[in-house]
């Protein structure tokens, strides 16, 4: 083996990985966290205004507070009735659908 051979193989036992998975997880993943610190610091002014507003208008939300729960309590009750009415509903449907064996078979 000539020495150009030798030193051939000694760089092509040494090459590195043709992609460095640690590493693009790494990059992802800064990536990733500058972005969430981004959007967090864009909604803060936003956030900041919501909150000027809804001190603002505490007077009036509390006096209509009041007001809206004699309505807001019977149309809760009746929604929740009704969502669990449809889950045992689909519940039972399921239990039903498990037991039910088919005795044709597709052509």
């Amino acid at each position: 083996m000539t020495p150009e051979q030798k030193l051939a193989a000694l760089f092509a036992a040494d090459a590195p990985p043709a992609r460095d998975y640690a590493f693009e997880a790494d990059v992802a993943e800064r990536i990733a966290r500058r972005r969430a610190w981004l959007t967090i610091f864009a909604l803060a002014p936003w956030a900041l205004i919501a909150g000027i507003v809804l001190w603002a208008l505490q007077p009036v939300l509390a006096g209509l507070s009041i007001e809206l729960a004699a309505l807001i309590q019977p149309l809760a009750l009746t929604l929740g009735s009704s969502a669990v009415a449809v889950v045992v509903g689909l519940w039972f449907v399921n239990a039903l659908q498990r037991r039910v064996t088919v005795a044709a078979t597709p052509k």
